[in-house]
């Protein structure tokens, strides 16, 4: 795993907590509890109502791959990155098995850009945005999603909610607040739509409420 750094004004370095995702994906299913093995709900529903389907998608945390397969079976042309090595190697068998073609690579968005600037339509992340637990790892987070997309590209994100109510110890996603999806992201990005949603809850547990926010770039 890649122990990411970056600097604020003053020029301190700044260490981002990530979980060790690797040793997740090394233990299988049941460390996995967001992996359901259906494509995420909030993507498929978002890309099913719109008139022409992209044909160029960044997938930001794809995990083993349903989502990106799930989009390749569709048409797009799809390039799919996670921190984790192990997760990209279960997202090859995927796509082998399924007979797309999609780029998976290994990839850090904080260490660098995953894609050429202005060389996708769509960008999708699924539970990467909420854990950058810094101002500046969010605001490193979406000029990269900003630079990636070509103008009037849109970026559909989902993260956890501070308004889920978790009894003590009770495991789930970071919590955000609406601010956390708004004040960085304003300057390149329309906010076209945010809104609360019920989604899978870990290991069993009832639907839990996120945020479903929906950007365009400027």
């Amino acid at each position: 795993m890649v122990q990411n750094q970056d600097s604020d004004k003053s020029g301190s370095q700044v260490v981002a907590p990530y979980r060790n995702w690797d040793d997740c994906y090394k233990k299988g299913k049941d460390s996995l509890p967001w992996d359901t093995g259906e494509a995420a709900p909030e993507l498929v529903r978002y890309l099913e109502s719109v008139e022409l389907f992209p044909g160029n998608v960044l997938e930001i945390g794809c995990g083993t791959g349903t989502n990106a397969v799930w989009m390749a079976r569709r048409g797009a042309s799809v390039v799919a990155t996670d921190i984790s090595p192990k997760a990209v190697e279960i997202a090859k068998t995927k796509q082998n098995e399924a007979s797309v073609s999609i780029d998976f690579r290994v990839a850090d968005i904080i260490v660098e850009s995953p894609v050429a600037d202005a060389s996708v339509d769509f960008v999708f992340d699924r539970g990467v945005y909420h854990v950058m637990q810094t101002p500046e790892f969010r605001k490193t987070f979406i000029d990269r999603v900003a630079a990636a997309l070509k103008d009037g590209g849109f970026w559909l994100c989902v993260s956890g909610s501070a308004d889920e109510q978790r009894a003590e110890g009770e495991e789930g996603p970071p919590q955000l607040k609406a601010s956390d999806l708004v004040d960085l992201a304003e300057e390149k990005f329309e906010l076209f739509s945010l809104q609360r949603i019920l989604s899978v809850g870990p290991h069993n547990r009832p639907p839990i409420v996120m945020w479903e926010a929906l950007y365009r770039k400027r």
